[in-house]
């Protein structure tokens, strides 16, 4: 996929989603480079970061249980009974796979793309996928029941089959769990652009920070991440890793008699740092930031915003991030209309008639209605 351009012409234009998780339809038609969505509890926003980030994927079903981790929720316990949910049965709308869920993407260079994922669970379906089944079933010349004889209702396998369209062309995997244990079939090719995931809830292992960091210093750019940090620590000078209890760790220099370990500087320091570090290391792709303001001082929410805008942009990034916060959306609105391109927009998650909609602010809309003190979270 070719890199995100000034005018945003590679980004996300518009993005849809039918029965995934809580969404049964939901459309956002004007996405901007950086995008903010807002709502009441258990509306959906990490919902729809989640369906973001496996359709950025793309190919790959493992994706469908890493967005389960983000949540905390990383034991998996398989079933083969008849009966038995399937370790992605939360994925679908009202927890019912006999429903797909179809994601579509509409980008002005690549075009709509399109991912379906099904819960293939009928021996009809098995039949049309003999070749996934062959590593258990080497002589098979026909599917075997989806169903063993012992119980009657016992499974051989569970499956989940990803569909994923873009320009008339179609390609399939298949995330497989059998007795043997899972695997996907095929072997999914790369992500067609680099995607980040930052969860609210699960630390971002050092080593990762280090690896991260690394790819920034050969880039020569060490500099965006080290003016982003000045924003908290005016007194930053510099940053480097360094070793601690054996973990590559970043630090910085605040001229207190020796480096100090980043994450002993504040949670805001490092939730920054990651958020720059994600930017930075996915050139032409999206970065997914789950309670963006989570560990940030009002004070300093429009500077960060600022930053964020002129890291996105520098390294063609497209941002969709989450809060709860009415100072976090002013400070956004602030920092963009402050800088050269008003690259923003608010989008907010509301229920209406027992469905989810989206309602969207552009920079008038939203100028008026926080002038007007107008509830926009």
């Amino acid at each position: 996929m070719e890199c995100i351009s000034e005018e945003g012409k590679s980004m996300y234009k518009s993005f849809k989603i039918n029965n995934f998780r809580c969404f049964e339809k939901l459309e956002l038609p004007e996405l901007e480079r950086v995008n903010l969505i807002v709502g009441k509890n258990n509306v959906g926003k990490t919902a729809l970061l989640e369906a973001l980030f496996i359709h950025c994927g793309a190919y790959n079903p493992e994706l469908a249980l890493r967005v389960n981790a983000f949540r905390g929720i990383e034991v998996i316990k398989v079933e083969f009974t008849g009966w038995a949910e399937a370790p992605w049965d939360s994925l679908f709308y009202n927890f019912d796979p006999s429903k797909s869920v179809e994601i579509t993407g509409q980008n002005t260079i690549a075009g709509t793309r399109r991912l379906k994922i099904k819960a293939l669970n009928k021996p009809e379906d098995m039949k049309k996928i003999l070749y996934v089944l062959k590593p258990k079933f080497p002589q098979a010349k026909e599917a075997p029941n989806v169903y063993g004889p012992e119980s009657g209702r016992t499974e051989l396998a569970k499956i989940l089959e990803f569909n994923f369209e873009q320009k008339g062309l179609a390609s399939k995997s298949y995330l497989v769990f059998d007795q043997k244990g899972p695997r996907i079939e095929p072997f999914p090719p790369s992500p067609p652009f680099p995607a980040f995931f930052q969860a609210s809830k699960i630390k971002i292992p050092f080593k990762e920070e280090a690896e991260r960091f690394g790819q920034l210093e050969i880039k020569g750019k060490v500099d965006v991440l080290l003016n982003a940090l000045k924003i908290i620590e005016p007194n930053l000078k510099r940053l480097s890793l360094i070793m601690y209890s054996g973990e590559p760790i970043l630090h910085g220099d605040i001229e207190a008699g020796r480096p100090i370990p980043l994450p002993l500087m504040g949670e805001g320091m490092v939730k920054l740092a990651n958020i720059i570090l994600h930017i930075a290391n996915a050139p032409g792709g999206v970065v997914l930031i789950d309670e963006i303001d989570n560990g940030l001082h009002h004070s300093v929410l429009t500077k960060v915003w600022a930053a964020i805008g002129e890291a996105a942009r520098e390294f063609d990034v497209q941002i969709f991030a989450t809060t709860h916060s009415l100072e976090c959306i002013i400070a956004a609105h602030e920092a963009f209309s402050q800088s050269k391109k008003y690259d923003f927009r608010l989008h907010r998650l509301e229920r209406i008639d027992g469905k989810i909609k989206t309602i969207t602010y552009d920079k008038n809309i939203l100028d008026t209605a926080i002038t007007s003190e107008l509830e926009v979270r």
